[in-house]
């Protein structure tokens, strides 16, 4: 009795789950019926076509004009000034004198000097008679032209100091903002004025990372003002390099030399330096195509499958520069390549894509130089 029971029981139960599994089969076969009535997703997005372009990128980089003659004159010696001949500002030639100090002491130590030449050349002259005439030793004329030319080495060295006490402009230029008065006393060694040479050329001093492409003898590269427009660079030619790459800053130091450069910078003035990398071709890309995630920088190439229609596939790539609204790809994607511009950010892989194709832009005046 108990037995029959339990297998009514169990039949029971065996019923309720049949049916329900048959229930939920029917449910389960028209919830796929009712999605296959649904088209397959996809996404549409805009499209251009990849080419390539000769692009030169650069490197920009601050650095300094400076004049190639420019000296801090100063007096050797000590004196009071006597004789004022500039101004602050002014433009002097070689030669030029500047400022006199007094030699008031030294032009009587020298008129006394010459004295002593002129006796000790009379004496040298009758010495010499009488040597010849063997009236006199070898030793007293050997003396007499020993005295001669202490007198003459006294007189040459009053001069000197009297020239020393001329300060002079050793070569054409601007001289600084310095102001001196006659009466004022100058101490031995003092900084007169700063002498800046006129010529037309100038040095452009820079310094380059030793990651950065190495520049040779005769290379060039564009200097213009902080503030000047792209359009205001000038050619300047590589004419020096440093010996060595600094061990503090691992940067090499290279001096430019800009021809006519006196009619656009100053002496010591910063200007911008941009330094031309060799050309070559890459593929340049909108930014809408670039996607981002953890995992690196990526674009979308759509290819057609099997039945003739568009699938997104992504396709890592290496990143260059951004130039305005484009992109410059190192690697990751060839020429002629179909890629997803607006609307990228839809895509996934494998999703069926309708691409609508517009012209690419361009970077014109930009493009040549790595703008």
């Amino acid at each position: 009795m108990k037995l029959s029971r339990w297998l009514a029981a169990i039949f029971i139960i065996a019923i309720t789950v049949s049916g329900l599994g048959f229930i939920k089969f029917q449910q389960i076969q028209a919830a796929m019926a009712m999605a296959a009535s649904f088209p397959e997703p996809s996404a549409a997005v805009n499209s251009v076509i990849t080419k390539a372009v000769d692009f030169q990128d650069s490197e920009k980089v601050t650095g300094q004009a400076s004049a190639t003659q420019v000296v801090q004159l100063q007096n050797e010696l000590p004196g009071i000034i006597t004789r004022v001949n500039f101004s602050a500002g002014q433009e002097v030639k070689q030669g030029q004198l500047l400022l006199a100090l007094n030699t008031s002491e030294e032009q009587a130590q020298l008129a006394a000097a010459k004295a002593n030449l002129v006796l000790a050349k009379g004496n040298f002259k009758r010495m010499k008679q009488l040597l010849k005439q063997r009236k006199v030793s070898q030793q007293e004329f050997d003396s007499a032209k020993a005295e001669l030319e202490v007198n003459q080495a006294n007189v040459e060295n009053l001069k000197a100091i009297i020239a020393k006490k001329q300060i002079k402009a050793p070569f054409d230029g601007i001289l600084g903002l310095d102001t001196y008065q006659v009466g004022q006393f100058m101490a031995a060694n003092t900084e007169i004025t700063t002498l800046v040479g006129s010529e037309p050329e100038l040095w452009i001093d820079f310094q380059l990372a030793q990651t950065q492409e190495k520049l040779a003898i005769g290379d060039t590269v564009l200097v213009k003002a902080i503030n000047a427009p792209e359009s205001g660079y000038q050619t300047a030619r590589i004419i020096a390099k440093n010996s060595q790459i600094k061990s503090q800053s691992r940067h090499m130091k290279y001096r430019a030399e800009l021809s006519n450069g006196r009619q656009w910078h100053e002496h010591n003035e910063i200007v911008d330096i941009k330094v031309l990398k060799p050309s070559r071709q890459l593929v340049l890309v909108p930014n809408s195509a670039i996607s981002r995630n953890q995992d690196g920088d990526y674009l979308f190439i759509l290819a057609k499958d099997d039945n003739q229609q568009f699938r997104a596939h992504r396709v890592k790539v290496e990143l260059g520069k951004r130039l305005l609204d484009e992109q410059v790809i190192k690697s990751g994607i060839e020429p002629g390549a179909l890629i997803a511009t607006q609307g990228a950010f839809k895509l996934r892989e494998g999703l069926l894509v309708y691409p609508k194709q517009v012209s690419p832009t361009s970077l014109a005046a930009n493009l040549g130089t790595g703008e």
